[in-house]
C-alpha cells in the first residue's frame, strides 16, 4: 500500500485531480515495488490518496468518487478525504504563505490519519506533476531518518522570529532550508521525535514567520534528520528559467551545478510556481517544450474534472499580461528609465497592447519577462515604489543572464 497525502480546499482540488491522475498513469503496470526495491516485502500495490481540506461539497465528493473509480480501471487506488478545522491551528500565525487561511498547516497534523501500521506516506503539493513511477520514492530506505526532502532553490537568508521567557529571538536558516512540497514521511520517527508537536509550540512563540509550515517544519527537523533527495523530484519550475547552485552561492541551491544539470535533463516532479490554470506559457524546459503543456496533457486525460479545467482555459490570459509587462519592464529597467517604471506601475492603459506584443517574445525569454511582470502586478497592488521594483528587476536580470540554464550547460 502506497500512502499519499495532499492539502486542498473546494476550489484546488480540480487541480488536485490533475496530479493524483499522473500519479496513476505514470505507474509502469508490468513493474512490481521489487523492480524499484528488491527487499520490499509489499504485497497489496494499491494508492491510497488523502486530501487534507476545510471543507468539501456533496457535489465534488461525488466527482471524487467518479474519479476513483475511473482510475481504479488503470492502477488499483482510493481516495479519502480528511476535514480539518482552520480553529484547530488558532496557535499558529495568520501570515506569509498562511495569510488567508491555515490550510498550509493542515500537513503538520497528517500522521493522526494514519494508524500505526503504516509506516511511511507520501506529502505533495498540488501544484505538482509527476512524470515518474512515483513508487521509485516508495522504495527508498529512510532508516532512521524523519524525512526525505528536496532543497529549496530560494534564499536562505530567511528567518522565524519568536519570543521565548519573554525575550525576543531568532531562528536562521541555513543552505540545508528544503522544500516543503514534498515530504517523504517516516512517521514512526516523525511521531517519535514530535514534529507536530515542535511545531505547534514553536508556532504559538512566533511574531514573524514568512512561509508557514515550511519554515517550521526546516526549524524542527535538524539536518541530521533530513535525508537529501534528487532535486528532481521536487523539481521547481523557475529553475528552467535560472538557478544558482551551491557552487556558485552556498545560500541558494544545495545542489552543484553538475547535479542541477542530471535533473533538469529528466525531471521527475515538476512544482509549479506560474500556475498552469493560470499561465498558459512560462518556462521552456531542456528539450525546449513550454512546460505547462506537460500539466494540460495530463489535464486533457484526467477523469471527470477535464472538461470543467478545459474550459476555464479559454479564458487564460494572464501570462500574456505579465510577460507583456515585464519585457517593458526588463528595457526599461536597463535604461534607467524611471518614469516608465512608474508608469508600468500606476497606469493600466496600455495593458492590451503589453499583451499583444507578449505573442512574440522569444521561448527562451518568455519566463524571465514573466517573473519581472509579476513583481509589477505586485507592486500595483502592494503600492511599492518605483525604486523597490526597479532594483528587484536588476538583480533578477543580472541572475537571469549569468545563470540561465542553458548558457550554464
Amino acid at each position: 500500500m502506497y500512502h499519499l497525502v495532499f492539502s486542498a480546499d473546494e476550489n484546488y482540488i480540480k487541480y488536485t485531480s490533475v496530479l493524483i491522475t499522473s500519479i496513476i498513469l505514470n505507474t509502469d503496470k508490468n513493474k512490481k515495488i521489487q523492480d524499484f526495491d528488491k527487499n520490499s516485502n509489499i504485497k497489496n500495490e494499491k494508492y491510497f490518496f488523502h486530501i487534507l481540506s476545510n471543507f468539501v461539497s456533496d457535489k465534488t465528493r461525488e466527482k471524487l468518487l467518479n474519479l476513483q473509480n475511473a482510475l481504479n480501471e488503470i492502477f488499483p487506488c482510493k481516495i479519502i478525504i480528511h476535514i480539518k478545522n482552520d480553529e484547530d491551528f488558532e496557535n499558529f500565525p495568520t501570515s506569509g504563505a498562511a495569510h488567508s487561511l491555515k490550510l498550509p498547516y493542515y500537513r503538520l497534523r497528517l500522521s493522526s490519519i494514519f494508524d500505526e501500521s503504516i509506516k511511511k506516506c507520501l506529502y505533495l503539493d498540488s501544484d505538482m506533476l509527476c512524470m515518474c513511477d512515483i513508487r521509485e520514492l516508495f522504495s527508498i530506505n529512510l532508516k532512521d531518518k524523519i524525512v526525505g526532502v528536496v532543497g529549496d532553490p530560494g534564499s536562505k537568508k530567511s528567518k522565524i522570529k519568536f519570543k521565548e521567557n519573554d525575550k525576543k529571538k531568532i531562528f536562521y536558516f541555513d543552505e540545508n532550508y528544503f522544500n516543503s512540497g514534498l515530504l517523504l514521511i517516516n512517521l514512526e520517527e516523525y511521531k517519535k521525535h514530535s514534529i507536530e508537536q515542535k511545531c505547534e509550540e514553536l508556532a504559538s512563540k512566533c511574531y514573524y514567520i514568512k512561509a508557514a509550515d515550511q519554515d517550521l517544519l526546516n526549524a524542527t527537523i535538524h539536518y541530521k534528520h533530513q535525508l537529501k533527495l534528487d532535486f528532481a523530484y521536487n523539481f521547481s519550475t523557475i529553475a528552467f528559467c535560472y538557478v544558482i547552485c551551491k557552487d556558485e552561492n552556498k545560500n541558494r541551491l544545495n545542489y552543484t551545478r553538475n547535479e542541477f544539470n542530471k535533473s533538469i535533463k529528466n525531471p521527475k516532479i515538476l512544482h509549479y510556481g506560474e500556475k498552469p490554470w493560470r499561465f498558459l506559457k512560462s518556462y521552456f524546459d531542456y528539450k525546449g517544450t513550454n512546460i505547462n503543456e506537460y500539466w494540460w496533457d495530463m489535464a486533457i486525460k484526467t477523469p471527470i474534472f477535464n472538461e470543467e479545467l478545459l474550459k476555464s482555459k479559454k479564458n487564460i490570459t494572464n501570462h500574456l499580461l505579465c510577460a507583456g509587462l515585464g519585457r517593458e519592464l526588463f528595457n526599461a529597467a536597463l535604461k534607467f528609465n524611471f518614469p516608465k517604471i512608474k508608469f508600468l506601475i500606476k497606469n493600466t492603459s496600455n495593458d492590451e497592447k503589453y499583451m499583444q506584443r507578449a505573442e512574440s517574445i522569444e521561448d527562451d525569454f518568455f519566463g524571465i519577462c514573466c517573473i519581472l511582470g509579476i513583481a509589477i502586478s505586485y507592486a500595483r497592488s502592494h503600492k511599492k515604489n518605483l525604486f523597490s521594483v526597479y532594483l528587484k528587476a536588476l538583480k533578477m536580470i543580472y541572475n537571469f543572464k549569468k545563470y540561465h540554464f542553458r548558457s550554464r550547460i
